[in-house]
C-alpha cells in the first residue's frame, strides 16, 4: 500500500513538472512559449508547448522573428536562449530570425524543421548545442553573427540546399567545412584579416596557404600563384573537380588530396622541379593517389625527364611526410597515374585563362 502511494506521489510530481513552458505570448502573429529562467535578472527562454512526452507540433509557420524581450504579468523579460527541442517538428517553419541577446541554443532545438530555409543569427556569440538543425535539409540562406570569431559548420551538415556561405569579418576559425556535401562556394568579408576567398575557395589572407575547397566545387581548380602549401584535407572529397592547376610556387601537398576525385582528368604542375608529395622508404616521390589512372600530368617540357623519374607508379607504402612515426599507406600501381602520364609543354598559355 505504501509503495502504491509513493508511486502515485512520484507520478504526480513528474506530471506537475512535465510542462516545459511558464507562459505563452503572441509575437507578430505567432504563438510562442517561454520559460522564466531567472526572475531576479528578468530573463526568459523560448521553449516548447506542454511536455516533451506530449509531442505537440509547434504552431509556428513562415518566418518567425524571436523577440528580444517579452512581457508577462507586468514584467518585461529579456530572451537569452532557445531551449532544447523548442521548435522540434515545426514543419511549417520557413525562417528563424534570432535577436541580439540570444546566447545559447539547446540540443535539437530545430530538429525536423523540414521547411526551414533561412537562419539569421544574432551579432553576438551563441553557444550551440548538439544537433541544433538535425534533419533540416532545406537550409540555404544563413547569416552568421557579425561578432563571431569561430564557426563550426557541422551544424548544417544535414542540409542538401546550402550551396554558398558568407563568412563575416571577425571570424578567425572555420571548422568542418567538408561536412557540407553540397557547398559550392564560400565567400569572405573583404575586411576579414585571417581569410580570403578566390573563386569560392578558402585561402589564408595572403593566399600562401589553401585551406579548403568546398565539396561540391565543380570543374577546373586553379590554385593561386604564390600559394606555397595546400593543407591536408583541403582538396579531398571533391568528386566534381576535373582539372587541377598547381602554381610554380607550391612546395607542400599530400598525395592523398586527389584520392577521391572520380572526375579528375588532368593535373598541371608549373614548377621547374617536381615537389615531394609522398615518401617511400624515406625517398621523396611525386605521387598522386587517383581513381582514374588515365589522368594526365602536364609539366614544363624542359623538366619532363625529372618529373618522369620522380613520379610514383609502382606498388608500395607511401607516407605523407618523412617524419619519424608517420603512418604509411599501402598503394597498388592501380592507385597511381600510369607511367606514361607525364606530358611536357613548352608554355602554359592554354592554361592561363
Amino acid at each position: 500500500m505504501k509503495k502504491s502511494i509513493i508511486s502515485i506521489i512520484l507520478l504526480l510530481a513528474v506530471c506537475i513538472g512535465a510542462n516545459a513552458h511558464d507562459f505563452a505570448a503572441m509575437v507578430n502573429g505567432q504563438k510562442l512559449y517561454f520559460n522564466i529562467s531567472n526572475k531576479l535578472a528578468r530573463t526568459a527562454s523560448v521553449t516548447y508547448c506542454g511536455s516533451i512526452a506530449d509531442k505537440i507540433v509547434p504552431e509556428v509557420s513562415g518566418v518567425v522573428q524571436v523577440p528580444a524581450t517579452v512581457k508577462h504579468g507586468g514584467v518585461v523579460y529579456k530572451i537569452t536562449s532557445i531551449e532544447p527541442k523548442a521548435f522540434c517538428g515545426a514543419t511549417k517553419l520557413e525562417g528563424i530570425v534570432l535577436p541580439s541577446g540570444i546566447t545559447k541554443i539547446g540540443d535539437f532545438a530545430f530538429e525536423g524543421c523540414t521547411s526551414l530555409s533561412k537562419v539569421v543569427f544574432p551579432g553576438n556569440v551563441v553557444q550551440m548545442g548538439q544537433g541544433v538543425f538535425f534533419k533540416c535539409d532545406k537550409i540555404k540562406d544563413v547569416t552568421i553573427g557579425s561578432d563571431w570569431k569561430s564557426i563550426d559548420l557541422s551544424m548544417f551538415r544535414w542540409s542538401d540546399s546550402l550551396t554558398t556561405l558568407a563568412i563575416p569579418a571577425k571570424v578567425e576559425k572555420i571548422a568542418n567545412m567538408k561536412k557540407l556535401k553540397h557547398l559550392e562556394t564560400i565567400t569572405i568579408d573583404v575586411n576579414n584579416s585571417r581569410f580570403v576567398s578566390v573563386d569560392g575557395v578558402l585561402y589564408n589572407r595572403d593566399t600562401t596557404t589553401l585551406y579548403g575547397v568546398p565539396r561540391a566545387f565543380v570543374g577546373k581548380l586553379k590554385v593561386q600563384e604564390g600559394t606555397v602549401a595546400i593543407t591536408r584535407g583541403a582538396l579531398i572529397d571533391c568528386p566534381g573537380i576535373t582539372h587541377i592547376d598547381l602554381p610554380s610556387t607550391l612546395q607542400s601537398m599530400s598525395f592523398r588530396e586527389t584520392s577521391r576525385m572520380a572526375g579528375l582528368e588532368e593535373i598541371v604542375l608549373r614548377a621547374e622541379q617536381p615537389m615531394a608529395t609522398a615518401y617511400s622508404g624515406g625517398v621523396a616521390k611525386l605521387a598522386f593517389q587517383v581513381i582514374n589512372r588515365d589522368v594526365k600530368i602536364i609539366v614544363p617540357n624542359d623538366s619532363k625527364k625529372a618529373y618522369q623519374e620522380a613520379l610514383a607508379h609502382a606498388d608500395g607504402e607511401y607516407a605523407e611526410d618523412n617524419k619519424v612515426g608517420s603512418v604509411p599507406y599501402a598503394l597498388k600501381a592501380t592507385d597511381l597515374p600510369k607511367e606514361k602520364a607525364i606530358k611536357g609543354v613548352k608554355n602554359f598559355k592554354d592554361y592561363d585563362e
